[in-house]
């Protein structure tokens, strides 16, 4: 059995947004961009201090982990929540990053996208 109803005024335009809504493609997933970066601290710089500015260094929408240092080199973990697979956060990252006082040469050495 089929039954007929009749909309009146806001239900119509109710029923209209919600049927649009189906509709229209909704926003981009975020995707995950992770990379490693090799920071060389410069030689008139305090190594501990300047490991301890990468690590507490505020990016936005990325964070990161410091995984290692080696003599002036400090071995940095950067994840990044993109809009689908742009990697314009990871590149302000980076920027960011090797503005920090002490740091004389920032190298991304990997870049993969995903979280695996």
């Amino acid at each position: 059995m089929i039954s007929h109803h009749r909309l009146q005024g806001s239900q119509y335009a109710f029923a209209l947004a919600a049927a649009c809504f189906s509709v229209v493609p909704q926003h981009a997933v975020a995707a995950q961009v992770q990379a490693y970066a090799i920071f060389e601290i410069a030689p008139s710089a305090n190594v501990n201090a300047t490991v301890e500015k990468l690590r507490g260094t505020s990016l936005g929408n990325c964070l990161q982990l410091v995984i290692g240092t080696q003599a002036r080199d400090v071995i940095l973990h950067i994840a990044c929540d993109e809009r689908s697979t742009d990697t314009s956060y990871l590149n302000q990252a980076m920027v960011v990053l090797a503005k920090v006082d002490g740091i004389s040469r920032a190298t991304i050495i990997s870049v993969k996208q995903g979280t695996s």
